[in-house]
């Protein structure tokens, strides 16, 4: 036998030999081992995780609040880590990664997307503009949008003045405090602040007890929604997207822009040219300067790593760090609603004295024009309006006589105003001025056929607006009507 083979022989022994005395000395079982399935009996909330990564278009709206800070000096607005508020951030990395426009930034794109395109008939520069644009700048607005229409509200008017478009904030900040008081505006100020304040402090306290119970994956996702927090309260004293504010030439001339609400009601802006041209014009600019892209990035980055890790960490982390983080979205979420309402009356009271005026429960179309000529306080009374150019009346030539009539009644409305006409008087002259639209109606019936007479019709006319001058000048009333009165 070869001296290899005897070497290979004697060390088969040895191992042999080796493994039969580990074995005679080791405590190993005679049976198979057996699978067996353990009873978790602990709760879990993982599955809810998924609510952090939620489609919500409050969450939208309040990121792009939070880039904007249209009121920054009147109040500084808090994005808070709510439910789907984390979506914010990876849309906009998507956008980033998937954009072909470059002239269109995904920070304004964002912006952009939360605004509303009010489709509106003007007279504003030949009526070439058909829609106002309606975000955060001017939300005070909503409640004039969204007032409350009778059981008739396609007769149904709202007529709101638009003062200066842009103002200066150093104005704004003054009128709050003049309106409400130093003390109600520091209030609500200090309640916006401490609302993103409690949610940094929830997130630092879900980091601390992470690390203290050695959940590495709760500890992992507050502190990415911590940097996140970090970021957001950076931006917030940044104005990262601002109004593009067009050069025009200053006109004073009224204009109006008026919009038909889908749920019946009509909304009626008025303006000066310039101002309703500047609001038609108004577009969202984004500079880019380095401190802001780092601040862009940073904010991007930290929020879709927290959207990520939504998912990923809630599903290892212990039962009750989880249901701490539910607590985070829940609050977050219910401060938001909190914010917007305390945001909204600062918005409103830093405008000041609101112009408006709501005309309701009119029986025609007519009726509701008239009113809205002849009773609606003065800085809203209608004047010069072609309702027939702007295909809110049909063409008949009672229509224009009436217009025609209300535009001379409004101009002796405020002569009998300024100069304290007596009663008499003024009768005399409306009686003339209606004697006048009633003769061109029965002019114009002389030559028309039996069927296209219009005369039934001006009569109508006539009364009305007998009843909304009368109402207007006897009783004193006006249509005196505010913002702040009607949200009482």
């Amino acid at each position: 036998m070869s001296p290899f083979k005897s070497a290979m022989r004697t060390l088969g022994v040895a191992a042999l030999t080796t493994v039969v005395e580990a074995r005679s000395k080791l405590p190993l079982s005679s049976t198979d081992p057996e699978a067996s399935l353990k009873e978790d009996t602990e709760v879990t909330f993982d599955p809810l995780g998924v609510a952090a990564v939620l489609h919500n278009p409050r969450a939208d709206n309040s990121a792009a609040m939070l880039y904007t800070q249209y009121d920054y000096g009147v109040f500084t607005w808090p994005h808070t880590m709510m439910i789907g508020g984390t979506l914010a951030p990876l849309k906009m990395l998507v956008e980033h990664l998937t954009e072909e426009v470059k002239s269109n930034p995904p920070a304004v794109s964002m912006c952009t997307k939360v605004s509303t395109l009010l489709s509106i008939r003007s007279d504003i520069s030949g009526s070439v503009f058909r829609e106002l644009p309606l975000d955060s700048s001017n939300f005070w607005l909503n409640t004039i949008i969204s007032f409350k229409a009778s059981k008739n509200p396609d007769n149904d008017f709202a007529v709101v003045y638009v003062g200066q478009i842009y103002e200066d904030m150093n104005i704004r900040k003054r009128r709050v405090k003049d309106t409400i008081g130093s003390v109600r505006w520091w209030i609500g100020t200090l309640t916006l602040d401490l609302i993103g304040l409690l949610n940094g402090l929830m997130m630092i306290a879900g980091l601390v007890i992470g690390v203290l119970v050695a959940d590495m994956w709760a500890t992992t996702l507050f502190f990415l929604y911590w940097c996140h927090w970090i970021g957001t309260v950076l931006i917030s004293f940044n104005r990262m997207v601002e109004k593009d504010r067009p050069d025009i030439k200053e006109d004073g001339r009224m204009r109006y822009a008026i919009h038909e609400r889908k749920v019946g009601g009509t909304v009626i802006f008025k303006g000066q040219q310039d101002q309703l041209e500047k609001w038609a014009r108004s577009k969202w600019k984004y500079e880019g300067t380095l401190w802001q892209n780092c601040l862009h990035w940073f904010w991007i980055t930290t929020g879709t790593l927290s959207a990520f890790c939504s998912l990923a960490c809630m599903v290892n982390m212990q039962s009750y760090m989880q249901l701490g983080f539910l607590g985070v979205l829940v609050y977050s979420s219910l401060a938001e609603i909190l914010a917007t309402r305390v945001s909204r009356t600062l918005q409103v009271k830093a405008k000041g004295n609101i112009h408006m005026s709501i005309i309701t429960g009119s029986k025609t179309r007519t009726e509701a024009i008239i009113r809205a000529t002849l009773e609606s306080r003065r800085p809203c009374r209608l004047k010069g309006i072609d309702w027939i150019n702007l295909e809110l009346l049909p063409p008949m030539d009672v229509f224009q006589y009436m217009q025609e009539a209300l535009k001379d009644i409004g101009n002796m409305q405020e002569e009998w105003e300024d100069s304290m006409v007596d009663v008499g008087t003024r009768n005399q002259q409306l009686r003339k001025k209606l004697a006048v639209f009633i003769r061109q109606v029965e002019e114009r019936d002389k030559e028309a056929p039996a069927d296209q007479k219009q005369l039934a019709l001006a009569s109508r006319i006539e009364k009305e607006i007998e009843r909304a001058l009368k109402y207007s000048l006897d009783s004193g009333k006006e249509g005196e009507s505010s913002l702040e009165a009607h949200n009482a």
